[in-house]
């Protein structure tokens, strides 16, 4: 007993199994036979109908059979052969059309809806309103509303209209035998028909209605995933250009030959130095980044500095400063920084690049010195060195005066004429050192 439940439940198994494969199959024949040639744009509200149109075609053929197999019975046994063959004609017909690839998808919709149309009448002649004629021309309205624009909608609605005046057409002049005849007269079917009619264009508002905000929503979140995708492709492009950056900036940084370093602007701790800094102090990496800033400024210019630095920082621009740096072996030179704010880490720190100014600035103090000397030199010559000279200038004017030989006026000419040169000589020498310390032209390094 145990084996033979097994033995059905295995085959029970199987049998669901190649069902279900077949149905995956059917259902890829039919999308693939409906949707071939139209693009898979899940925004488009054109997309949503022709997918509703598909999922009806599939499940055409197998759910009609729930109505063809009664259907079948039935007719062949109360005598409407005719009817039975032209249902079944529809059905295959609407089937072989719908899933025909040669064939525009809006011909085969057009074509699948005028069958309906035309199998609704008929079933409404034979049977009257007790048949399902009119459930088919009340479904065809929403059938055409979901896979159909707004317009082809009420156009249904205007079919259904027209349908009804030739049927009451029938009733009024009993033009062939039909059960509508015995059933309504033409007062009666027209109040059923309006009926009919109010259902159809309520319904195809209401749907309408609905489809009309899924569309926009469907719009609306298509424009929002756009926006994300760009969104995302611009941030993308930006991380892109910030690591490509970010690798320019370290190559830079790190083979600069003039010493750099980062440091926070909060603790004023080292963040990150270049191999010139670490040559340049003596420090290693490790003492540097264990250090803050104040660590290589003179004792005695810390607090200067620190009053300084806070100005500066305050101002959120970029600075430049002259300033004494020290060295690991406690060497002092003279530096002129340039600071600017860059992102470090996520956070806003400060860039450090600094120029050793050591031999300018001993340069310019040799200059200084030598202008000093020049000017002592001058003092000397003006004052010292003249001052004797102009004494013995006064004596030999009055030896002249007072020489009685003429030949002693001579000597004392030439005397005189020599001092006056040698006075020349040393107000040239004052003149141009002047000239020398008030000029501007000092020479380069």
């Amino acid at each position: 007993m145990t084996h033979l439940s097994n033995t059905l439940q295995l085959a029970a198994n199987r049998l669901q199994h190649y069902l279900r494969l077949g149905w995956q199959h059917y259902q890829q024949f039919v999308a693939d036979a409906i949707q071939a040639d139209y693009p898979n744009h899940k925004e488009d509200i054109h997309y949503w109908r022709k997918k509703l149109f598909t999922c009806f075609v599939t499940y055409t053929l197998p759910v009609s059979l729930l109505a063809i197999i009664p259907g079948i019975w039935v007719g062949i046994r109360q005598g409407y052969g005719l009817v039975v063959c032209f249902g079944l004609t529809a059905i295959a017909t609407v089937c072989l059309v719908a899933l025909n690839k040669s064939l525009s998808l809006k011909f085969r919709k057009m074509f699948v809806v005028a069958m309906f149309y035309l199998l609704a009448i008929v079933l409404t002649i034979t049977f009257g309103t007790l048949g399902p004629g009119i459930l088919y021309l009340l479904a065809l309205n929403l059938f055409i509303t979901l896979t159909s624009s707004a317009k082809a909608a009420y156009w249904s609605v205007a079919v259904n209209v027209l349908v009804g005046a030739v049927f009451a057409f029938v009733i009024q002049f009993r033009l062939f035998a039909t059960p509508l005849i015995q059933e309504y007269n033409t007062g009666s079917w027209i109040a059923v028909v309006s009926n009919l009619i109010f259902l159809s264009w309520v319904g195809v508002a209401l749907v309408n209605y609905v489809l009309s905000g899924l569309e926009k929503t469907l719009t609306k979140e298509y424009i929002l995933q756009d926006e994300l995708q760009q969104e995302a492709v611009e941030r993308q492009r930006r991380n892109e250009q910030l690591k490509e950056s970010e690798g320019h900036y370290k190559s830079l940084f790190h083979s600069n030959p003039t010493p750099m370093w980062v440091f926070d602007e909060d603790t004023l701790q080292f963040l990150q130095v270049n191999e010139a800094a670490i040559e340049s102090y003596g420090y290693s990496r490790e003492e540097f980044l264990s250090m803050t800033i104040k660590e290589i400024r003179p004792v005695g210019d810390v607090d200067q500095f620190l009053t300084t630095l806070k100005q500066d920082l305050s101002t959120g621009m970029d600075f430049h400063a002259y300033c004494q740096h020290c060295r690991k072996n406690q060497q002092c030179f003279h530096v002129e920084v340039q600071c600017s704010t860059i992102p470090f880490n996520g956070k806003l720190c400060k860039l450090v690049i600094a120029h050793d100014i050591t031999e300018q600035v001993n340069y310019t103090r040799a200059i200084e010195m030598h202008n000093k000397n020049l000017q002592e030199i001058a003092y000397i010559q003006s004052h010292v060195v003249r001052a004797p000279l102009a004494r013995i200038m006064g004596l030999v004017d009055l030896l002249i005066q007072n020489a009685p030989e003429k030949a002693d006026q001579e000597v004392l000419h030439h005397l005189e004429s020599s001092a006056n040169e040698f006075d020349e000589v040393i107000k040239t020498i004052t003149y141009k050192t002047y000239n020398y310390n008030e000029s501007d032209n000092i020479p380069e390094l």
